[in-house]
């Protein structure tokens, strides 16, 4: 069975980069996964940084350690983000950052440099209310991270022109689209 984490970035509630992950992870849910997802506007907690006092193996010690436990222990992760500001939302940023707790020390020169392995799926789910011609690179500007991290199967699923409060429910393209991938990914080669 596959296990997805999902994150959601968005500040807003049921945002329409809320909706379309929620959309990919009911539909991966028909196909016979199983789902988690954590609210990240929901959830106290802190970037990363080894100068705290109360520390666990994930980090400062707060509400995204249990998250964090959550994403080293699935098969898939979906990081949906609202593009605020020409970049994912602060929320997303911030939860990424503390992913540097699962980093091996040596990661620079070790062989594995993540302790999630090298076979994690990413699926990206960025929305945003600017066209296509906008923010289209945003994926590729974390890779680097993302491929330390051992997210070698990535996948982006966008909607642009969708800023107000449910406009992405009139994305038909999206919604199939994360339907379609919802289904790939669980399934494999008998999509």
């Amino acid at each position: 069975m596959t296990n997805i984490v999902c994150l959601l970035g968005s500040p807003r509630k049921a945002g329409n980069s809320d909706l379309l992950a929620e959309r990919f992870c009911a539909a991966a849910e028909v196909h016979g996964a199983q789902t988690q997802t954590h609210s990240l506007r929901d959830l106290r907690f802190q970037g990363y940084t080894e100068a705290n006092g109360h520390m666990n193996e994930y980090g400062p010690d707060d509400d995204l350690g249990p998250v964090l436990a959550d994403v080293e222990g699935a098969d898939v992760l979906v990081l949906a983000t609202p593009i605020y500001f020409c970049n994912i939302s602060g929320l997303t940023k911030l939860a990424l950052d503390r992913f540097f707790a699962f980093l091996v020390p040596d990661y620079l020169t070790a062989e594995i440099p993540s302790k999630l392995g090298r076979d994690k799926t990413l699926v990206f789910v960025q929305t945003q209310g600017e066209s296509k011609d906008h923010y289209a690179d945003i994926l590729e500007q974390y890779a680097p991270a993302f491929d330390k991290l051992g997210f070698t199967h990535r996948y982006l699923l966008r909607a642009c022109n969708v800023r107000e409060f449910g406009d992405i429910t009139r994305h038909t393209e999206a919604l199939m689209e994360a339907d379609l991938l919802a289904r790939r990914i669980v399934l494999g080669n008998e999509a």
